[in-house]
């Protein structure tokens, strides 16, 4: 499967017109009939007997923020998608909308397979889930140097990504141990796929003529994906005339498909009642913790620049209107060929890699209006652990339940990455659940239907609950349990 870095290198590079959400619903934790409550809090509990989710569209999540719009890095050349690196789209005009600092952390789930059910004192979860992150930051020389090539300095210094893709096996139990107090947990067993990191500690591009430039960098690539290899090397030399190998990103090359690692994480959540403490009716107090965890990757392909000085050939532009360069896929080519330039990684050999996940801490704080209890106004804080990838964000809900099969709330969000609005809105009579919501809205779209804000998201979910709406906090019996499980398999 060749040029798969280069694409990754790509698709990297366009997440940085914007970063994900973490990859749930945020404007849903309010909301006593959200069927995935429990992936925002393992603690929660669901108003019906239970459900089964509907393979690959019982919850599919995405949703993108940051400091960057996606037509900052995708332009229209007349009607024609292109990118900035089109030689016919002006310097001026492509370097116009990147920042010193461009960063981006974007999150994607899809369930597989899920369901849920009352027995055993609490509430109970299964999840098979395809789930992925990538985080991305690039300072503005970097794509001023990939599109102008002029004879100046460049300093690459801070560049990075990692990307990991892994499937999620969950098991999940929540219960009421006080009339106040409700506590849930969830064990997730981690099936990794792959994951490939980029960190340019230092780079400096010193350009003393068009055809031989100096490289003097501090970096490292690891990529963990089963039957991987980089392929047929570049013959380079240090300045001082010494021969290297230099690995070429268009080379590489993976035979063959499976997992690479493995793990384990947990969720882990609180509820606590106000009102059933007798202190003040109406008010919840809740906090969760979630993706606490790690995966072991067998096989990591290491590479590096360790601080050497590298004579490297100069880039030939492509500048001819109309002719090559113009493509989408010929710009994805020079993005990894300019790329594996400029960073001019050696083989490192084999290594063993343990990578941590991006914890999720939860906080919420909800009040039951006591002149309409079918609406509360809740607060929720939310700040994602993933060191230069971590963010925060407090988002101010509004929640109404006029019906027992509908529920639905708005909300505004500020935080790292700016202020967002969201919704959602909740449809689920006995025997049938659609959800649809976003974190982060967008209204305006260019014809080719790509969104033009900065900050993007949509989750949609179709499920099939079990039982009428639940009061209170009654005990379900196994026989429930027993039938939901029978209805479903």
């Amino acid at each position: 499967m060749k040029n798969n870095v280069r694409n990754i290198l790509v698709v990297a590079m366009l997440c940085l017109s914007a970063s994900a959400q973490a990859q749930n619903l945020n404007s849903a934790y309010f909301l006593d009939g959200y069927i995935y409550g429990h992936q925002l809090n393992p603690a929660k509990d669901y108003d019906r007997k239970g459900y089964v989710s509907i393979p690959m569209i019982g919850n599919f999540n995405v949703g993108m923020q940051g400091n960057l719009a996606l037509t900052d890095i995708l332009k229209f050349n007349g009607d024609q998608l292109t990118t900035y690196l089109n030689p016919n789209i002006p310097i001026d005009e492509a370097l116009d909308g990147f920042s010193t600092k461009n960063y981006s952390s974007m999150d994607f789930r899809m369930d597989l397979l899920g369901f849920g059910f009352h027995a055993w004192g609490g509430y109970n979860t299964f999840n098979l889930s395809m789930r992925s992150n990538v985080g991305v930051n690039a300072p503005y020389s970097l794509f001023e140097a990939t599109k102008e090539l002029a004879n100046k300095d460049y300093d690459l210094s801070g560049t990075s990504m990692v990307a990991t893709s892994w499937t999620e096996i969950g098991l999940g139990h929540s219960r009421r141990v006080t009339d106040a107090w409700r506590v849930g947990g969830k064990l997730k067993v981690l099936l990794g796929g792959g994951r490939a990191m980029l960190n340019v500690k230092e780079a400096q591009l010193k350009l003393a003529a068009p055809d031989k430039w100096t490289l003097i960098a501090d970096a490292q690539a690891e990529v963990s994906v089963k039957g991987f290899s980089w392929g047929e090397k570049e013959q380079k030399e240090l300045s001082d005339g010494t021969p290297y190998e230099q690995i070429d990103l268009g080379n590489v090359d993976v035979s063959g498909a499976g997992l690479n690692g493995w793990g384990l994480a947990f969720d882990l959540g609180a509820e606590w009642d106000l009102g059933e403490q007798g202190w003040l009716e109406g008010m919840k107090v809740s906090a969760s913790v979630l993706d606490l965890g790690f995966i072991s990757w067998n096989e990591t392909h290491v590479a590096y620049n360790k601080g050497k000085q590298v004579i490297i050939n100069g880039f030939n532009d492509v500048q001819i209107e109309g002719g090559p360069g113009t493509s989408m896929d010929e710009q994805t080519d020079n993005y990894g060929d300019r790329f594996s330039e400029l960073i001019a990684l050696q083989d490192g050999g084999l290594a063993k890699r343990t990578s941590a996940l991006g914890a999720t801490l939860n906080i919420g704080v909800e009040y039951e209006m006591p002149f309409y209890k079918k609406m509360s106004v809740g607060l929720l804080s939310t700040t994602r652990i993933q060191g230069k990838y971590s963010w925060n964000e407090e988002r101010l809900s509004a929640t109404v339940s006029p019906l027992k099969w509908l529920e639905g709330s708005v909300n505004l969000g500020v935080g790292s990455h700016g202020a967002s609005f969201g919704w959602v809105a909740n449809i689920h009579p006995k025997g049938f659940n659609l959800f649809v919501g976003m974190d982060h809205s967008f209204f305006k779209f260019s014809k080719q239907y790509i969104p033009l804000g900065k900050n993007t998201s949509i989750t949609v979910g179709i499920n099939i609950p079990f039982g009428s709406v639940r009061t209170g906090n009654k005990k379900t019996t196994n026989s429930d349990a027993e039938t939901i499980l029978q209805s479903y398999l």
